[in-house]
């Protein structure tokens, strides 16, 4: 195993770099982080990183100056001499934005990945990206990892399979709907949705029998919340006994947690890919840690990433 490698947080990720840190025994790195009186982001390494395989663990969730941290770090890594810069990006932002939707717009889900290239990164991992379209953004290696697996024990755990109904928010997902039917051999269903504008839907309508089941909606991520607590009373009144879901990012803006702690929604299930202080009883937090230490363990011993999403 390649020993010469050093993990750092940003400032927004020690929590999760904690526990990704005790699942490979190693202790973080000191990176210093500030902000100036005019919002200036600032930091520096506290320690040598010349010659090193360094990692970069980020949570670069809003505001905009995590992401920002992350740049600049990684700048300072590349002047400071690092031998490899990896950075570890559980959530990538503007992953929606992926191709234009109308003239004039912006494909920013580019912009990020032209950002990070010219910081100087060498490489990433992620997780459950909206879209694998996005890594044809990329010159450097992406190497994607799946909560899939983690929330199929899940399920398993605490549902009875024959008596379950996999729901996919949209069209858009059912190929990772098949997937999780596979494995489980239980029934699904689609809802097709209209929206006016952007985490607003006008109108759903549900493909598939739900009627007596208990109702699982799998989803990448969850934002305002806004959709799938409608999903939740639609699904109800087609005869659903109840309704879960599963989402890997939890990015919960506006009132997203007073919405879904008020829902049908029986219980929550969400990744720490985002960092939250308090949340509602319904919402129930599986960690990535181990998925991404495992990720970071294959890649440095040489090993197959693609054995961790075996099932893939």
């Amino acid at each position: 195993m390649n020993f010469h490698y050093k993990i750092f947080p940003l400032s927004s990720s020690g929590n999760l770099t904690e526990r990704i840190c005790h699942q490979l025994r190693k202790k973080p790195g000191q990176l210093y982080a500030t902000r100036f009186s005019d919002g200036e982001v600032y930091t520096r390494f506290e320690e040598s990183v010349r010659g090193e395989t360094i990692i970069l663990i980020a949570q670069v969730h809003l505001p905009y100056e995590h992401l920002f941290e992350l740049f600049v770090s990684i700048d300072a890594a590349r002047r400071a001499s690092a031998k490899e810069i990896i950075c570890v990006i559980p959530y990538l932002p503007h992953s929606r934005q992926e191709r234009k939707d109308d003239f004039r717009s912006s494909v920013s889900a580019r912009l990020i990945a032209d950002f990070l290239e010219h910081s100087g990164a060498d490489r990433i991992i992620t997780m459950d990206m909206h879209t694998t379209s996005i890594e044809g953004f990329y010159k450097i290696p992406i190497d994607h990892i799946y909560m899939s697996n983690e929330f199929i024990r899940h399920i398993k755990a605490n549902f009875n399979v024959n008596n379950i109904c996999l729901c996919s928010p949209d069209f858009g997902g059912l190929k990772r709907i098949k997937h999780y039917k596979n494995i489980l051999g239980c029934e699904m269903a689609v809802i097709h949705k209209e929206r006016l504008k952007p985490n607003q839907v006008s109108s759903m309508e549900i493909i598939g029998e739900v009627t007596g089941k208990h109702v699982i909606i799998i989803d990448d991520m969850i934002d305002t919340g806004g959709t799938i607590c409608k999903a939740a009373d639609v699904l109800i009144e087609h005869g659903a006994l109840s309704v879960h879901a599963y989402c890997t990012h939890g990015v919960l803006s506006g009132q997203a947690t007073q919405r879904i702690a008020e829902s049908k929604i029986k219980k929550l299930v969400i990744t720490d890919t985002i960092p939250h202080q308090q949340l509602p009883s319904n919402i129930e937090v599986l960690s990535c840690a181990e998925l991404l230490a495992s990720a970071i363990d294959h890649l440095l011993r040489n090993k197959s990433v693609k054995k961790i999403n075996q099932n893939h």
